[in-house]
């Protein structure tokens, strides 16, 4: 903890006002109650909502920001998570692994793409940069953990460092957590008995986009959040063949492309003959 409170201290010692990136998230919470308990520093706190959230989210926040008498400021993209996705590619099989696929596929296009950074970058990230920006703040506070997030996070803690100026967005960036491993993480909100997300609390492995093929998958927290919206649709659709359990809808689609997602993840050859399971037309 002490190396984390070094690097807020030193980060704000040459910036006049910050801003925290807030997502709810078990280690967004940890840092919040990190600055806001343990030093006098008042950042801005930042939401990106990136339309794709779990229903609980924005109110939880808004309840932790209050805990900490903090104004909640939410960002949002100008456009929609499918117009992001009809555009640059669909968030599928995670950063790294999509990157490798379609470069594997530069010269045989199939017809789509998948991109999971660029959604993130142009649906969270970007939106929660420009906001801070209007907010006149130069610093930005997250609660990336580096290696111990993913493999893409850890090299660019190596190559960056817990502090780093992003000149793209004119605004530096800083992880007090880089290097906090999940039990260090457990440790500090079991001893200050921190919230936890609602769907988190119900067995949910991420707070975040809950469609996303790179990160959330079908989890039981985002099914059972979607059940009464999926009564709803299926009402309107008056077929009766339609599965009355999302539960069951969940399973078809998770099934639908799992064989030749496997094939593609595995970097082997890709299959030429492909029989889909399930009901499908």
């Amino acid at each position: 903890m002490r190396t984390a409170l070094r690097i807020i201290n030193e980060a704000m010692a040459t910036h006049t006002k910050a801003c925290l990136a807030f997502s709810g998230g078990s280690d967004s919470v940890l840092l919040m109650d990190l600055i806001f308990r343990h030093t006098e520093h008042r950042p801005v706190v930042v939401f990106a909502d990136s339309q794709m959230e779990y229903p609980e989210t924005e109110t939880f926040c808004r309840t932790v920001c209050g805990h900490y008498d903090a104004k909640l400021h939410i960002a949002r993209a100008s456009h929609t998570p499918e117009e992001q996705w009809r555009r640059y590619g669909w968030p599928m099989m995670g950063k790294i692994a999509a990157r490798k696929w379609m470069q594997r596929h530069k010269q045989r296009p199939l017809g789509f793409k998948i991109d999971v950074s660029t959604c993130c970058r142009m649906m969270k990230i970007a939106p929660a940069r420009r906001l801070a920006k209007k907010l006149g703040c130069t610093l930005q506070f997250t609660g990336v953990r580096g290696a111990s997030d993913d493999i893409l996070r850890g090299l660019r803690a190596i190559k960056d460092g817990a502090t780093h100026y992003v000149k793209a967005d004119d605004l530096t960036v800083c992880n007090p957590l880089t290097g906090w491993t999940d039990t260090m993480g457990r440790r500090y909100r079991d001893k200050y008995d921190l919230p936890v997300h609602p769907s988190k609390a119900r067995g949910a492995v991420t707070i975040g986009c809950v469609c996303c093929g790179g990160g959330s998958q079908f989890t039981e927290s985002f099914i059972e959040a979607k059940q009464t919206q999926w009564a709803a649709f299926r009402k309107r659709l008056g077929q009766e063949h339609v599965p009355v359990s999302f539960k069951e809808v969940a399973a078809s689609v998770d099934s639908f492309p799992s064989p030749i997602v496997a094939v593609f993840s595995s970097g082997k050859q890709s299959p030429t003959n492909w029989t889909a399971p399930g009901p499908w037309a």
